[in-house]
């Protein structure tokens, strides 16, 4: 046989064997590239999930008179004046998107946090009449993550 054709084939059959040993070093090098993505991405969603939680923390303590309204199931009709009726009413759709982003994020976190998260969702729900009612009223606004979530009958809150 001819040496140049056999230079030929084994030049082509080289170049053939390094790009399949070279996809395989890219595939295995983008596969880990994406799991540290995905971690990264965890990390940052678990950051502003607690940072915004810490944030409605802060918002109770610096307005003490609402926290009864979701942590105690104080009635929106003990309500002393219109101006605390209308910071209940804007609180309990800041607290509900709240739980829906958790509820949207929950399949984002680690295993074994998710029922931790969820059980926030629902403790917080069956702890404030006024969230039952603002779900149930206005359950056209919010998906259906965070709505299967929800309890069907309040029950006594775990942390309590």
């Amino acid at each position: 046989m001819d040496p140049t054709i056999i230079a030929a084939v084994a030049g082509v059959l080289g170049v053939i064997l390094g790009a399949v040993i070279g996809g395989v070093f890219a595939l295995k090098a983008t596969k880990r590239q994406i799991e540290v993505m995905m971690i990264s991405a965890r990390g940052d969603v678990n950051e502003r999930l607690y940072n915004q939680r810490l944030q409605i923390m802060r918002f109770f303590a610096e307005n003490p008179a609402l926290r009864p309204y979701f942590a105690d199931n104080k009635d929106l009709s003990k309500c002393e004046n219109e101006l605390e009726k209308c910071r209940v009413l804007s609180t309990v759709e800041m607290v509900s998107g709240f739980m829906e982003l958790v509820a949207l994020q929950l399949a984002e976190q680690p295993l074994e946090i998710q029922p931790r998260w969820q059980a926030y969702v629902v403790d917080a729900y069956n702890s404030s009449v006024v969230m039952r009612e603002h779900v149930a009223s206005y359950s056209a606004w919010y998906a259906d993550d965070f709505l299967r979530l929800l309890p069907t009958k309040p029950v006594e809150p775990s942390n309590h």
